[in-house]
Parts: structure tokens; sequence; C-alpha cells
């Protein structure tokens, strides 16, 4: 059933169909095909000097938010607006314009039109500065006088090219208060534009061509009287009245077509709405039939009127205030029947069907409101599933451009409060409190723990020290009405990848995992926080326990392989529990980084894989059912406070604009982007830990930067980056009937955009072999994968390729196809006498495959081209390779490129490089050619070792496959890069369908390894695993033969 207001346009929601459709419209249903209109809409900021201060603030509805244009040296405030000498200036802060990206750089970021406006006295002077704006070698529009005479003139620029010569052909009055323009438009069909002046509004000359289109970048600010600081064309006795900027910004505006019965085309589904604009009241339902060219019948009942949610069914939510110690309801209650978008399906064809259709669900009326945090619902209504997502963030009234802007100075922490939960009738359905019946965020429980801690610095939490995690603005929390359901197993088995998970110790040593979580961890090595053993999936208790309790059960397990159930792994998880309750995230490190193994730090978190592998499997531990505990690890993501509201919704922050011009700032590796206005950035208030941790118990953070006091880090310090950017919960839509997990992944992989949007298109040639890029590439597949054209929560596929695509092509014309690049690598690696490492890449993949780079060499960082590996094969399973191959050719050539990279260097590495020797003092590292070696041979390619075998010259040998020198003696390989490559092979073969002898006679040494190996270990008995295997996780296991 739709539902639909009155007096509004409801949308249906239907799929595209294929071939023409028979419709048969009940009379008197205002059926309607909506088409979108494409076109611009006029937007300016300016700025305007009619007071005593020395700077203003731009006014209009043009930019995101109210940059500053401040004076520079001795200027003067006047009647007439800001007098300049030649020691002064006006400079403006970033503009944040965006004029969207375009995969053409002779396009990319040009305005469809852009007026800049000066309105002053300006002298008669050669060459003043009346409005100039650049980008060094990326873009510029310039407007000034010109030299020797009283006419304007401009200069527009992009990339190293400029285009000049442009002069009005009327005369300005020097010392007489004028309004001074230029205007570029854009020529939409082709090169170029056109580009005019305007003097006191009338056409002062033009339109003249342009054969260049100015590049304008979100990063761009401008100045009078000054160019990039720089005051040598500076001159005397210019008056400043206002300045501005007048552009287009796109929109697309909508006409309704009436559909009467009879045929449609399949692929104008889409377009179907009922036009009830002219409805004054609700309606009986009414049934819309369609019959496609096979003969099939689809209905969908229609009813132009509210919701009806039968009872025993959630209805709505209620916030019950307890900061006084006493529960207080709210008084605006929050009706959830404002529905947001209905009949929201899948993309994928097998997720489209095993899903039930759902309905996205808004409160009625305003939300609660207390000390600047709003308190908000979203909700799925699926037949007689419900789930309400709750969550916090900064209202308007406090962050303008939430969840943009700078927060130093907010509080982030909700009150202490309960959710209570009923249905139309008043019923009480379900309390959101915490598992002893406290109050979410309640006073009685430490947000940090302040208790006593052991030696290593593990909270020794008991009845008196009590610990509970405490939200803050963008966590949330998840409410059923009951369990989801599971997918059927075919149908999951056929899209998930499945691996080979016959070596049951894995990561069984008290030191295997080191996660850390602050709040409640007060050691760490290094200044670094991590805790040996610490987020342990295998061990960390189901319910919430305490430390004497954990401790005192050292040695007793179910599981027959013992070693990993000391004191010591059992005191590091006694804070930590797997049970999904509020605010819980089931041992997952708030702060990503820094390095360290962690159980979500691979393609799939831990529980999900043996779950996804082992659908009735138990956790050796206890006993309890892995998919008990998938279901939680996962729902527990929405702790993490990623779940932003911008305009009041939770929805993808990239939605309809793949390119949108925000970014991370204040994140664990710096700053960010500072080029942004603040209004287009999202602060994390991180940083590296070692700056934050002043004393160790309890947990104190540089504030106002990481906090608002020093005990109250603003997001509970949790952050992340694009290089710990593995968290994928929207693996359980693909195992749970319910789009939430969707919901959640698709918010995270906003994280990773944020950071850099891109997978791996960069221009310094580092992501194809990065963990980041791994990362930005699965959740890319992912998102592909759990897309939603109908859904206000989720991206379209056509929102995901439109990104991919352009990121895939952008490395095709930097990287593959250019001239040097990997179709046509350099012979000699010398540039001005200099090693070009950037060039040596190009060189050496045709001989070693994917390949790392620093300033002064390449190498391979195993592990990080490990997760690459396995987020290509995961692609493949998903059909996201595929898609991408039938959508560019470009982006299948670089696709497969990748995958053949990948295979040179398994290959390679497994017949020829056995033996070579790890570099860095570390066992995850090869060494391939330095600017040394490069530099001894002339830089000629023909000099330098081109296959494995060759480059022991450089390195030298092992003893042994599987052992090392090291400065502590020898020393074992066993790691996430050599379990990573045992299992390459078998990603190759079984996922991406790779063939041919050298890859059977690899995989053929590789699965030796691996024999030999689990035969050792398991002659050891119950502490199998003490040896090798010690890092094993689930999803770096070798892929099944048989993938279904």
């Amino acid at each position: 059933m739709i539902y639909g207001d009155p007096g509004s346009v409801i949308p249906l929601n239907l799929a595209a169909g294929v071939g023409d459709y028979q419709l048969s419209v009940p009379s008197g249903l205002p059926l309607a095909r909506r088409i979108a209109v494409p076109g611009f809409r006029p937007a300016s900021a300016g700025w305007r000097f009619n007071g005593a201060a020395n700077f203003v603030m731009g006014e209009g509805d043009g930019l995101s938010s109210r940059v500053q244009l401040r004076t520079v040296g001795p200027g003067r405030a006047t009647a007439g607006g800001m007098a300049l000498g030649r020691d002064s200036f006006l400079q403006s802060g970033p503009l944040g314009l965006d004029f969207g990206t375009h995969a053409d750089p002779a396009r990319n970021q040009a305005p469809h039109r852009l007026r800049c406006s000066f309105r002053g006295i300006v002298p008669r002077a050669d060459g003043a500065l009346l409005f100039y704006m650049v980008g060094w070698g990326i873009g510029s529009i310039a407007l000034t006088t010109r030299y020797g005479s009283d006419q304007l003139e401009c200069l527009i620029g992009r990339g190293e090219a400029t285009e000049g010569g442009f002069f009005s052909t009327a005369m300005r009055k020097p010392g007489v208060e004028q309004l001074l323009e230029v205007e570029w438009c854009d020529n939409v069909a082709g090169p170029g534009g056109t580009l005019s002046f305007l003097i006191d509004g009338k056409a002062a000359g033009g339109p003249f061509r342009t054969k260049l289109k100015p590049r304008i970048t979100p990063e761009m600010d401008f100045s009078v009287n000054a160019a990039l600081g720089n005051t040598r064309q500076a001159i005397d006795g210019m008056v400043v009245a206002e300045v501005s900027i007048g552009f287009d910004r796109p929109v697309a505006d909508y006409r309704y077509l009436p559909v009467a019965s009879g045929l449609l085309p399949g692929e104008e589904l889409p377009d179907l709405v009922v036009d009830a604009r002219t409805v004054t009241a609700p309606r009986p339902p009414q049934t819309l039939a369609w019959r496609s060219f096979d003969g099939g019948v689809a209905t969908l009942d229609i009813t132009v009127g509210p919701i009806d949610v039968p009872s025993g069914q959630a209805y709505k939510a209620v916030l019950v205030d307890w900061s006084s110690g006493a529960g207080v309801p709210h008084p605006n209650q929050l009706v959830m029947t404002r529905l947001a978008a209905q009949n929201c399906r899948f993309e994928d064809a097998w997720l489209g069907a095993a899903q039930p259709a759902w309905a996205e669900c808004l409160p009625q009326g305003p939300v609660p409101v207390i000390n600047g945090i709003a308190y908000r619902i979203e909700a799925i209504r699926s037949s007689d599933y419900v789930q309400f997502q709750f969550g916090y963030d900064w209202d308007e009234s406090v962050m303008p451009a939430n969840p943009f802007g700078d927060p130093s100075g907010r509080n982030a922490y909700m009150i202490p409060h309960k959710w209570l939960i009923y249905d139309r009738d008043e019923k009480l359905l379900a309390t959101i409190e915490t598992p002893d019946g406290g109050p979410l965020n309640g006073r009685d429980k430490m947000a940090l723990y302040g208790g006593p801690s052991d030696g290593r610095g593990c909270a020794m939490t008991d009845g008196t020290h009590r610990w509970y995690p405490h939200g803050t603005v963008r966590s949330g929390i998840i409410w059923r009405s009951r369990d989801p359901g599971s997918h059927e197993q075919s149908g999951i088995r056929a899209a998930v990848p499945l691996f080979d998970l016959s070596i049951p110790f894995g990561c069984h040593l008290d030191y295997s995992v080191n996660g850390f979580d602050l709040r409640i961890f007060s050691g760490g090595a290094g200044n670094e926080g991590q805790a040996n053993g610490f987020g342990n999936i295998r061990v960390i208790p189901w319910k919430q326990s305490d430390y004497r309790a954990m401790v005192g059960a050292a040695g007793r397990t179910r599981d027959p392989f013992t070693a990993l159930y000391s004191a010591n792994s059992l005191a590091a998880n006694a804070a930590l529990w797997l049970e999904y309750t509020p605010f819980n995230i089931q041992g997952r490190s708030p702060i990503a980084g820094p390095g360290g193994q962690r159980d979500d730090r691979q393609i799939i978190a831990e529980p999900v894989v043996w779950h996804m592998n082992l659908p009735d499997g138990r956790r050796p531990h206890d006993g309890t059912p892995w998919r008990t505990i998938a279901l939680d690890y996962l729902t527990g993501y929405v702790s993490d406070p990623v779940h932003a509201f911008e305009k009041g919704r939770n929805v993808p922050l990239f939605k309809r604009d793949a390119r949108r011009s925000i970014a991370f700032r204040n994140h664990y590796y710096g700053p960010g982007n500072l080029g942004l206005p603040a209004n287009q950035a999202w602060y994390q208030q991180g940083g590296r830990v070692s700056t934050w941790i002043q004393g160790v118990n309890p947990l104190r953070v540089a504030a106002p930067y990481g906090g608002d006091v020093p005990e109250r880090p603003y997001f509970g310090t949790f952050q992340i980056d694009k290089p710990h950017s593995h968290q994928f919960p929207g693996w359980g839509s693909l195992l749970f009937r319910s789009p939430e997990f969707a919901f959640l992944g698709h918010r995270f992989w906003d994280q990773n955009r944020l950071y850099t949007n891109d997978i791996l298109g960069d221009p310094w040639l580092d992501l194809w072999s990065a963990r980041e890029g791994a990362w930005s590439f699965l959740h890319a597949a992912l998102a592909w994968k759990t897309a939603s054209a109908g859904s206000q929560r989720l991206y379209s596929r056509a929102e995901v390729l439109d990104f991919v695509i352009f990121d895939f092509e952008q490395f095709h014309a930097r990287h593959y196809a250019s001239d040097p690049g990997f179709l046509h690598p350099p012979t000699n690696l010398m540039r001005n006498g200099q090693v070009d490492i950037g060039l040596a890449v190009y060189a050496a993949a045709p001989f070693f495959g994917v390949i790392c780079k620093d300033d002064r060499r390449l190498f391979q960082h195993e592990f990080f081209i490990g997760y690459w590996l396995s987020a290509i094969a995961a692609g493949e399973k998903l059909g996201f390779n595929a898609a991408l191959r039938g959508a560019s050719a470009k982006a299948a050539a670089v696709l497969d490129w990748l995958i053949a990279m990948h295979r040179k260097r398994v290959v390679g590495r497994l017949l020829e490089g056995q033996l070579l020797p790890p570099i860095d003092g570390t066992s995850s590292n090869i060494g391939l050619w330095t600017a040394d070696h490069i530099a001894a041979a002339g830089g000629e390619v023909a000099r330098l070792p081109k296959s494995y075998a060759e480059l022991e010259k450089y390195w030298g040998r092992t003893p042994s496959w599987d052992r090392y020198i090291s400065d502590q003696g020898s020393t074992s390989r066993d790691g996430q890069a050599m379990d990573q490559l045992i299992a390459a092979p078998s990603l190759l073969r079984y996922l991406l369908g790779q063939s041919g002898d050298d890859l059977v006679a690899a995989q053929t040494v590789a699965n030796g390894w691996r024999e030999q190996k689990k035969a050792e270990e398991l002659k050891k008995g119950e502490r199998a695993g003490e040896g090798w295997f010690v890092y094993l996780q689930a999803s770096n296991n070798p892929a099944k033969a048989v993938q279904s």
C-alpha cells in the first residue's frame, strides 16, 4: 500500500522495466508522469562596506556560509566605503564555490555563468586589481583596469594556460563611484564561452569569444588591490563600496503529464506519481495494475490519505528526560507516520526480490531540542517489521550548516534520557535504556572510566566502579519490533565470498588482536593506547560482565584450542560485551588508527565471516551462535558517531552530488583540507592519540580541540580516516532481511570519501596499492550491491557508478593510457639528472605487478596489496566488477589490468621470490628498486632486475620461506601478509576466474605452506596456534573452490 497526503505529489517508486507495459488506471486516480526539467537559478553573494569595521561578512544565497572579507594593511573606513592605498588590500576567505566536476579537463569545474562586480571609486591607474580570484596552476578570473586607458580588462585561466586581451569598449570614469563588472558565460555545446563587460549595469563591451573555460574551485578566495597577497600592483586612492559575485546554480523543475490506461514504456515506470495537488480530502484505496510484455501482472494499492498503523505496531516514541534524576516526558512526541519514501526496493535482482519493499518514515511535527541537540528518529516500515533508528545531532540554531562547521565549545553529549515506544492505542511496547534499567548517558555510570585499573591499564570494573558507553551527537540507537529474519542460504552463498575455515585456531594468542578504547583502557604501547588482547571476538563475553568474574574464568572454555583463554586475554576484554545494547560497539576500536590487528580490519568483520560460511555454526568458546553474534555486531555500527543529520535528515552526504566539495578536518593524520570554508568541513576533532593523552586515568584530551572539557572528547574518542575505513556493516543486508545495515554502510562510505573522494584516481599514484584504496573499492562495491533508486537513505546504482567510473577513467587518463604511463612505460627513469620514482612505478609494474612507492624506492607492502586483492575478489562475487566493465570500456580496461597486476605479483612472488627477505624490520614489505639502484644503472630500465629471482642480487635471500634474520635473530614471517599471500592464488582462481599453469603452480606452493604449518601446529594439541596462524583472520583464508 502506498499512502500520501492530499495536496501532495506521491511518488510510486516503481522499478524500470523492459518493453511496453499495459496500464490499468482506476477512474479518479490522478496518475501522472513526473518529468524533470533541468535549468539554472541565479545565486549571488556580496560584501558591502558601510560601517566603521575593517571587515564585512558576505550576504546572499550563493555561498554555504557567510565568508569574511577583511582589510589587510592600513585601510580606512569612509562614508563611501573602505579606502585602500598601495599598502592595503581586501582579502576573502575560501568561497567554497562548487561548479561540479567533469571528466573533460577542459570543462572541469567551469561555471555556467560567473559575474564579478566591483562598486566604488577607482582613480586613473594602470592595472588596478578590482577583483582577483586565482588558484595557482589551477585557474583564475581577474577584472582590472587597462594599462594606459580607462577601459576595463579581464584575464581568465585554466591550469597553466591563461587567456587575455579582453577589453571593454566603453570607458569608465576615473574618480567617480561606478559599478564595474565582467561576466563570463559558458558555451555548453563546445569549447570556451563568452565574456562581457558592464558599467553601471549597462553593456560595455562583448560578448567576446573565449577559447578557455575558467576553472574555479571551492578552495579559491579573492582579493581586491592585490594578487595572492602581493601588492606590487596596488594603487592609491581606491575606495571599495561593494564587491559581489553572481553565478547560476543548476536546479531541476518538474512538470506532470497525466497518464491514462494504455501502453507505457517500461523505462518510464520510475517516473509515475500520483498528482494529488488538487485533492483536498482523503480518498479510499484504489488499485493500479500493469501487465508486462511476458504476461506478468502486478498491482499496487494507493491511498490518498494518512498511513494506517495497526494496533500493536510501533506508532510513536517519547523522549524521557532524566536530567533531574526522575523521568519527565518531553512534550514533543515523535509520531512516526510522515512518509519520506515508499515502495523502496534494492536495485539488485536477487536482493530486490528477497527483501520486502519498505517505507521510510519521519516524525510528524517538531522534534525535541535540548541544549542545542536535536533528538531525532528515522523509521523503516516493511509489512509487520518496524525499525526505529534514533539519532542525535546539533540543531541548526547551534550549527547552521550541520554536520559541517567548527564545533569547538559545543556540548556533544546528550542528557540522561530514555525512549518509550508506544502503539497507536498508547500501549507501551518497549523502553530504550541501559541493561540495568538506568537512563542512557546516566550520571550513575562513568562515560570515561576513572576507577582502578590493573598493571596493564585494563579497567577493573565491579559493582562500585561501573562503566557504560555514553552517546554523543551523530551516534545512534536501533530498536526493532522483531528479529529481521535471514535471507535464503542459496541467495546469500551466491552473493558473498566463501572461505576455507578449516584452521580453527587462528588469532589464538593474547596478543593476536590489539585494539583499544581509551574510554576504558588507560595503558597502551608507545603512547598509542593499544592493548594486547583487547577486542578479540573469540573471547569477549556475550553479556556485560566485570573484571573479577572474567579473570576468574581464565582457562575455562569449550574451545579445544586453549592458548587464547588466559587471564591476560580475559582481563583485556572484561569491560566489553557482544550483545547489542544502546551505544555498545562490541569491542571495536573507536579510534580506527593506529596500526595493529583488529577483528574488523579486513574486508568482512570476523564474526560475520564465520556466520556467512557456517550459518548454523557456534562460537567455540561458549556455544553462542555466530548468527546471534553477527547480527548484534553489525547492529553496533549504529553507535559510531557518523550518522549525522543534514537539514534534519540522516541521508548520505554525496547523494545527488558525487563530487560534492566537502572534506574532513582535524582527523587522525592532521588538519585535513584547510582550503574549504568551515561550513563545508566535517570536523572530527581528533588527531593523534599520543597528543591526546596528558594523563592516563581518566583519559584527558587537549581542550577545546579534542573536547569541550578535558574529560569529554567531542565524539567520545571516535574517529575514522581513509586508511582505517574498514567498517562494512552493509554485509548485513546481504544476510538479514532489512535495509538498515545498508543504511549504516553507506554512511561509513561517506567517512572514507570525506578524507579523499576517490578510489585509485589520485594524481600521486599511491591509492592503487594502498589499503585506503582497497577500502574505497569495497565500500563502492557494497554500496552498488545495496543501492536503491527509491530510497532517500541509500545511494542509487547510477550514483555509485557515476562516482566510480569518473575515478577509474581519471586513473586511465593520468596513469594507464598516459605517456609515460602503464601502457607506455619509460625506458629511462632520470628526469633532469634526478631519479623520478613515479616513472619507476610505470616501468616496474610489467615485471612485478602492483607496486608501492615512497620518495626513494619501490617496494611491495604485502598486506596492503592483499587488502586490494581481497576487495577486488569480493567485488567480482558481488557482481560489481561486471557492472563496472559494462558501464565503461576505460574502467573495464583498468579493472582487468589491475587483476593482471595482482596475478603478476602473486605468481612471481610464490614461484621465484619465496626467499626474498623483508625490509624495514617488518615481515610485510618486499624491496624492489631503490633510487640508488636506479642511479647506478644510469636510469636505464634494461639494466635493472626484471624478475623476482633477479631481485636477490639487491636484497639477498632468507634461509627458508617462513623465517628471516632480523635484529632479534631468526624471526617468523607469520602474519597478515603471509596469510594473504597464501590465500591469493585461490582468490585469483575461484573468485576472479583466472587460470593458467603458472597460477596453479603458485597455488600448489601456497597450499603446501599452509598444510605444512597446519600440521606443525596440530602436533601441539590444545596449544595449536602458538607458532603460526597467530594473526589469521577469517577473510584472509583461501577462497573455497566451490563458491555456492
